[in-house]
């Protein structure tokens, strides 16, 4: 993910969405969900975290509290031939740097101009560039 992207992540999460990473390789998942939370720090994460979600407790999906979940490429393809994913749950897929959620949702992630140019001063270097 780019660094606005990183930045709307961290913002949703914040805010108690239910928020699913998708990637093809496992491991991606599991650094990914283990960055963000470590990204969040002072605060910490008190929500269902699944950083690799098995197959076999895909109606997790369905769950009405806010989350953190990893699927990868085989359980994504089983989610969506069950319609298991909600149109409200936000989707980050971490291969191709997209995030998909509702666009009166992603319209409220603003931070104030001050704090969000520090904040991405902060991490621009660890990301790649939009372009990539």
């Amino acid at each position: 993910l780019d660094a606005n992207a990183l930045i709307m992540v961290l913002a949703l999460l914040l805010c108690e969405q239910r928020v699913v990473l998708q990637a093809r390789e496992p491991h991606v998942l599991t650094m990914a969900a283990e960055t963000l939370r470590a990204l969040m720090y002072p605060f910490m994460w008190q929500h269902v975290y699944i950083p690799l979600l098995p197959a076999s407790l895909i109606e997790m999906l369905q769950a009405p509290i806010p989350y953190l979940m990893g699927i990868d490429s085989v359980v994504l393809s089983i989610a969506e031939a069950r319609y298991a994913i909600p149109s409200d749950v936000v989707q980050v897929n971490l291969d191709k740097g997209t995030i998909v959620c509702e666009a009166e949702l992603a319209q409220q992630m603003h931070l104030p101009e001050a704090q969000y140019r520090k904040l991405y001063n902060a991490i621009a270097a660890y990301c790649p560039s939009p372009s990539a």
